[in-house]
């Protein structure tokens, strides 16, 4: 580095919170990130209204930026060769697409499932201690009820009629290929992934479905990796498998 930049850095140092607070506002004006630029807003505003959101925003926030992270940082870093990032069109069941010649492999990428702010453990009374967590395999869309609130007003009541809520529905086996999940919550790196095999997915009563919460293997296994290029591997060699060999919790004459 510079000079001048490690003096200004020095300078930094032994500013005040508020002279701090002051240069970060000059900074972020003479940088604004393009979403500042398009939505006309600064990034502060931004980010306080994410705080103060719902949990389903939260969720839904979190969930992008691990889908940033996935392409920043696992794409761009992928030791698989032949394979390569293919563009996207449309909406579709996956977040990702991998080609190599004329294989391709859909990624859909979730986090790790948080339940009351901690990470949701994969029923603990039944497999060993921290040994498994939770990843929710599904779509989510929002649908509108209409429920009737009556509010006070300067010229009487005002009613107001707003409510949303949520559905959700299973992906199908064939939708993606394999399944990349974030474990931002339990390891506090958004770096850190699990990938395994769509199709080694625990399947719902139809099974055509993906049964909606699957157990994510607290560190890799034979059926879960921390390498795209192992799951890559793994995917081109078709070989069956299932996330968990024994379903433990469900009574024994039940599939």
């Amino acid at each position: 580095m510079s000079d001048s930049l490690e003096a200004i850095k020095k300078l930094v140092s032994e500013c005040s919170i508020d002279e701090l607070r002051a240069l970060k506002a000059h900074l972020s004006t003479s940088l604004p990130h393009p979403l500042e630029i398009e939505w006309g807003i600064d990034a502060e505003t931004i980010l306080s209204a994410i705080r103060r959101s719902s949990d389903l925003t939260k969720r839904g926030v979190r969930g992008i930026i691990a889908e940033a992270v996935f392409e920043n940082e696992v794409l761009s870093n992928l030791m698989a060769p032949g394979w390569q990032p293919a563009s996207l069109l449309g909406d579709l069941p996956y977040d990702a697409l991998l080609q190599k010649g004329d294989l391709s492999a859909r990624i859909q990428i979730k986090l790790q499932r948080l339940e009351k702010g901690v990470p949701k453990l994969y029923y603990p009374r039944h497999y060993p201690e921290n040994s498994l967590y939770v990843v929710e395999v599904q779509k989510t869309r929002s649908g509108e009820s209409k429920t009737a609130k009556t509010h006070s007003g300067a010229e009487g009541e005002i009613a107001k009629t707003v409510a949303v809520t949520v559905k959700t529905r299973p992906y199908r086996f064939g939708d993606f290929d394999i399944l990349a999940v974030n474990m931002h919550p339990s390891s506090g790196d958004w770096k850190s992934f699990r990938y395994t095999l769509a199709a080694w997915l625990l399947p719902r009563k139809d099974e055509s479905l993906i049964e909606i919460f699957q157990p994510v293997a607290a560190a890799p296994n034979s059926v879960w990796t921390d390498d795209l290029a192992i799951c890559l591997k793994w995917f081109e060699s078709a070989e069956q498998r299932r996330v968990l060999s024994e379903l433990l919790h469900l009574p024994k004459n039940r599939k």
